[in-house]
């Protein structure tokens, strides 16, 4: 016996009268959203060690010295994970030291006690 297949299909029209529209800019949107606080979104704080594959330890925020140096548990190795904008943008906190990691000038990571 034969095999049949039966294929419903419902078709909806996507304008009105025959308008056309241009597509949004998706992209934009993120671009200008991404960098101002999002009021509307819950702030997201998470906890996490980083792991150095290089020294097989975890980053540590110790005062203003950034290491990868920190035993598995280490209460500088704790660090926050914060995000509060619309797009992707995160800062990392010291559990314990309370600064966060950011970049100085020459590529260095270094402990900050603001995050600007």
């Amino acid at each position: 016996m034969p095999r049949t297949k039966i294929c419903d299909a419902l078709f909806f029209p996507l304008h009105d009268k025959g308008e056309n529209h241009p597509s949004p800019n998706f992209n934009q949107y993120v671009r200008e959203q991404g960098a101002v606080t999002d009021q509307l979104s819950r702030r997201q704080v998470r906890v996490y060690q980083l792991y150095s594959r290089t020294s097989g330890k975890h980053v540590q925020i110790h005062g203003r010295k950034v290491t990868a140096t920190a035993e598995d548990g280490n209460t500088f190795a704790r660090l926050f994970v914060e995000t509060d904008t619309f797009g992707s943008r995160v800062r990392i906190k010291g559990a314990e030291s309370g600064r966060y990691l950011c970049m100085n000038r020459r590529g260095k990571l270094v402990g900050k006690v603001g995050h600007r």
